[in-house]
């Protein structure tokens, strides 16, 4: 860039400067990602009885069709993972945990469950912002 074109007013516009924050419109949507994961678990499990072959197909399609709704989202700045954990009801407790590193104000998570007579399911969909 020459003197000239400064003077001018002749600037070229300078590339997108680095974002640190989500704008308010690129936010993680976690309601909208609580009615898909919803949706995915009625339209999946409901009037199904357990069983171990069945669960672990069920499992890896619900994943991947949350994974491709939530890609729908087009929340670009976003890296998703989806986590689905499906067991037999057999009256026995079940704790589920999980860390990670975690920006307060920028990162987010959605989950939802389904019970019946014979099975439960939890699916949490986390989405971490990348800077």
């Amino acid at each position: 860039m020459t003197l000239n074109e400064t003077q001018t007013g002749n600037v070229p516009p300078s590339p997108a400067g680095y974002q640190m924050r989500p704008e308010l419109s690129e936010t993680f949507k976690s309601e909208k990602i609580r009615e898909i994961i919803n949706t995915v678990l009625t339209d999946t499990l409901t009037g199904q009885t357990y069983s171990a072959a069945d669960a672990s197909r069920w499992t890896k399609s619900m994943a991947d069709e949350i994974s491709l709704q939530v890609k729908d989202l087009q929340m670009h700045h976003y890296k998703h993972v989806v986590q689905v954990w499906l067991g037999q009801q057999l009256g026995a407790g079940c704790k589920c945990v999980a860390r990670c590193r975690w920006d307060t104000e920028c990162d987010n998570y959605a989950t939802a469950e389904f019970k019946n007579s014979t099975m439960f399911c939890v699916v949490t969909v986390y989405g971490l912002y990348l800077y």
